[in-house]
């Protein structure tokens, strides 16, 4: 097992003094001596203030992970590939399809950018890495691959389509999350939980049988979430080995709120320039 990891949030929608908030994620993962930017937020210029103020280089970074297809966790692309033509990017094969959210027969298009779609396309073949199941970045570090979907509450967690008439649902199979695993448990790290917070731990509980959860850090997508979707994760979540929640991004205030509640002296908000280490 790995001796350190060292996690920095460089984009949230909140934001420590000397940082910018966005509506947008990206965090930076130092393990197994790599550094991996685990999304890249929205703004390009929010990133690159951010990684500049935390101290990060962001020409170092040794690959890029893009947990699933929104705007919002890929809008740096092509900044990083300015800095690092030859980084290695990872994600699901349908990352870049047509997305949107639709409220009141409104659609907005929620896809990956056109700029970073079209920086993708100019990309080298070898440094493009599209996979469908789990891969190891390195000893500890492991991509889940899409997490199955099993409990019946547990929805992406908005009105998403893959069309602008809302006949056919997206749902959000490119999700990706990463593992980090070190003596003491397990790290997990999330864009959104589409899949399902709930979901995401169990799988990981499968893949480190017996292993207890030391943290779980990012999006937990929980903002739309009904009254009775919330009362069967947090009774889901109860039964769970996590040591720390960390909800930044979309898990929305009121599920932060139940979070500190349920969880008393086991959470910490999640903020651009917050810093962790294991």
């Amino acid at each position: 097992m790995s001796g350190s990891l060292r996690i920095v949030i460089l984009s949230d929608n909140q934001a420590k003094p000397g940082f910018f908030g966005e509506h947008g994620f990206a965090m930076l993962i130092e393990m197994d001596q790599r550094r991996i930017l685990f999304d890249c937020g929205n703004d390009p210029g929010v990133l690159a203030a951010n990684a500049d103020s935390a101290g990060v280089d962001l020409s170092s970074i040794d690959g890029l992970v893009l947990s699933h297809g929104h705007y919002d966790h890929t809008g740096g692309i092509p900044h990083l590939l300015e800095l690092k033509p030859t980084l290695p990017v990872y994600c699901h094969p349908g990352i870049r399809q047509m997305r949107y959210s639709i409220r009141d027969a409104t659609p907005k298009d929620i896809s990956v950018p056109l700029e970073s779609s079209y920086a993708l396309d100019r990309m080298s073949a070898g440094n493009l890495h599209f996979l469908e199941g789990p891969l190891h970045l390195s000893e500890n570090l492991l991509l889940s691959g899409p997490i199955p979907r099993q409990t019946e509450y547990e929805d992406t967690g908005g009105p998403f389509f893959l069309d602008t008439d809302a006949l056919q649902a997206d749902p959000l199979n490119d999700e990706l999350v990463l593992l980090c695993s070190l003596a003491e448990g397990i790290v997990v790290c999330t864009g959104c939980s589409h899949s399902g917070i709930v979901n995401i731990l169990h799988w990981t509980q499968k893949r480190f049988h017996g292993q207890d959860i030391l943290a779980v850090i990012g999006g937990f997508h929980l903002v739309n979430a009904s009254e009775e979707r919330m009362r069967k994760t947090f009774d889901a979540l109860r039964k769970l080995p996590v040591q720390q929640w960390v909800p930044c991004h979309c898990t929305g205030e009121a599920a932060t709120e139940a979070f500190f509640r349920e969880f008393p002296g086991k959470v910490c908000s999640g903020a651009a320039g917050r810093c962790f280490d294991f």
